[in-house]
């Protein structure tokens, strides 16, 4: 039997493998230009003392550039962004002149530790690494921002809401996260020490981890990007979006946006239908997550830094 994501999940590999000729393309006209790019894998420590597995793609140069940290979704390591048929891949950010970092969570991929489902310790590795990317001299200062994927946004926003004004971190995407347990357990089964820790404790499990607890004390700028069709989290994905959205513009952030909305502004569900969203296709979507980075971090399409 073909479970109720399965199709949808199918559809969307599909569309990602549709997408790879032409983003190929532009990491070839890169290349062209004399774009020259490195890699580099290297361990960090969290405050438990566990190893953090994390890994740096950017410009082979030391000129101070602006810098994004990924953060990928439940249950997987920072190896997805290295992998081209994702929706968006580490190279493709450093071809335009950004240093890419992704991490392994505590727990996932070669970091040390349990996965505890984006609770404290897997919060604490995100803030190692926005650390340790903050510190660099070949990176601005002002110009560090972070993209999460899907349940991504329960290590991002709480890191945030908590750091980010401390570190200067300068904006959020957030690509299809969930807001609420609701989302998140139509996402499916949490790891056993997660379940050990929910079963405890339900309300102070959520409250640590839930996104709509956080989102109104994140103080950079706040990028919602949302397709019309719950290719992430399956029905809900937009009534989330728009309870994100609206928490975040009545809270601290710099600013915030719905992608292809005007900013500032909150919405009701029954809107829905007035609202501009992202798009289904990998392809066109791909190009939107790389065009809202070089906006966010201040760099035109050209590759050059603007003023501001």
């Amino acid at each position: 039997m073909i479970s109720r994501l399965g199709p949808r999940r199918l559809a969307a590999g599909l569309s990602v493998v549709r997408s790879l000729p032409g983003r190929r393309g532009r990491r070839l006209l890169s290349r062209l230009r004399g774009n020259r790019l490195r890699e580099q894998s290297f361990w960090l420590t969290n405050t438990s003392g566990y190893r953090i597995a994390a890994h740096l793609h950017e410009p082979s140069d030391v000129l101070p550039r602006p810098a994004v940290v990924l953060v990928p979704a439940r249950g997987i390591g920072g190896e997805v962004f290295c992998s081209r048929p994702y929706l968006l891949n580490a190279q493709e950010l450093a071809a335009q002149g950004i240093r890419c970092l992704h991490f392994d969570p505590v727990g996932r991929g070669a970091s040390w530790g349990h996965d505890d489902f984006a609770g404290l310790e897997g919060q604490d590795s995100l803030r190692t690494v926005l650390d340790f990317i903050h510190s660099l001299r070949r990176v601005k200062g002002d110009r560090v921002g972070v993209i999460s994927f899907s349940s991504g946004l329960c290590l991002a926003a709480p890191c945030l809401a908590r750091e980010g004004r401390r570190l200067g971190t300068r904006f959020l995407i957030d690509w299809e996260g969930p807001a609420s347990r609701h989302e998140l357990l139509r996402g499916g089964p949490l790891p056993s020490t997660a379940r050990s820790a929910m079963a405890r404790d339900p309300d102070a499990f959520w409250a640590l981890r839930e996104p709509i607890t956080w989102i109104d004390k994140v103080p950079c700028h706040y990028l919602r990007i949302q397709g019309p069709s719950q290719q992430s989290q399956g029905a809900g994905d937009e009534q989330a979006a728009l309870q994100l959205v609206s928490a975040a513009t009545q809270g601290q952030a710099a600013s915030t946006r719905l992608w292809g909305n005007p900013r500032d502004t909150s919405w009701r569900i029954e809107q829905h239908s007035d609202l501009r969203w992202a798009p289904h296709d990998a392809g066109p979507l791909n190009r939107v997550l790389i065009q809202s980075t070089l906006e966010m971090s201040g760099i035109d399409p050209s590759g050059a830094d603007s003023p501001s």
